[in-house]
């Protein structure tokens, strides 16, 4: 794919460094901004106990907050980061692939792709030890667009003006969806949607090269094309891209 050279370093450099500053607060509390713990009602619909029944199976009971989770291997705990990351905002960022190939012409759809990925790389990174967000903004420039950055001092946002940014639709958001399709998946799938929501938004100033982002299989990205059924081949497209980004990372860790 060809690169645009219009995305100077700084504007990278800017952008990156708002979104590593929202992810670090996202992984300090990911049952608040990634929640899919709730467990769907009796009368909850197929999507929500298909999901709830996932979620318990791949995630087990030793999370970033059990006491045991620091004397699991390094390789298990990015892991259960993917598993998670790939559950919650992988199934969010397909949620445009509803509509099937029309999805590709909105810009939000790889701006979405892009903050799922983006949240592998620096929960990789994290649990490799490097845990500072301004080490994550040469890692996710190289593994989401292919752009060696130079050393560049980004901006990392303040904590409050972090929360406010992840927030900013606070219970409206919630409303205003209660009626969609994330409905269906109950409230911490609405909270993981605008999550990566909230993420993508710092995408915008570099739209230009989101077509880079790791991606997953030509298959997965074919069935995420037709209307309905896309919703799947684009939840397992951006898993694959989630998986990706996380192996390219370690890779460059090491």
């Amino acid at each position: 794919m060809s690169r645009s050279p219009a995305v100077s370093d700084a504007q990278i450099a800017r952008a990156l460094g708002l979104y590593a500053g929202m992810v670090d607060h996202i992984l300090g509390d990911p049952q608040r901004w990634l929640d899919l713990d709730d467990d769907p009602p009796p009368t909850a619909a197929f999507p929500a106990r298909v999901l709830d029944a996932l979620r318990d199976r791949a995630l087990g009971d030793v999370t970033p907050a059990s006491p045991a989770w620091r004397s699991r291997p390094v390789s298990q705990r990015v892991d259960w980061w993917v598993t998670r990351i790939g559950i919650s905002a992988g199934l969010a960022a397909a949620a445009p692939r509803f509509a099937g190939a029309l999805a590709d012409r909105v810009p939000l759809q790889a701006a979405l792709g892009a903050s799922a990925a983006g949240l592998a790389v620096c929960a990789t990174a994290r649990e490799h030890g490097r845990t500072a967000p301004e080490d994550w903004v040469p890692l996710l420039a190289k593994v989401l667009f292919d752009r060696d950055l130079q050393r560049a001092d980004p901006a990392i946002p303040a904590p409050e003006e972090t929360e406010h940014r992840l927030d900013a639709d606070g219970e409206g958001g919630e409303q205003q969806g209660g009626g969609g399709r994330a409905a269906t998946l109950g409230r911490g799938a609405q909270r993981a949607a605008r999550t990566v929501w909230q993420l993508a938004r710092a995408f915008f100033e570099v739209q230009s090269l989101l077509d880079e982002r790791p991606r997953g299989s030509l298959l997965t990205r074919a069935v995420g094309k037709l209307p309905v059924v896309g919703v799947a081949g684009g939840w397992l497209d951006e898993r694959g891209g989630i998986r990706k980004a996380s192996r390219q990372t370690a890779k460059l860790l090491r």
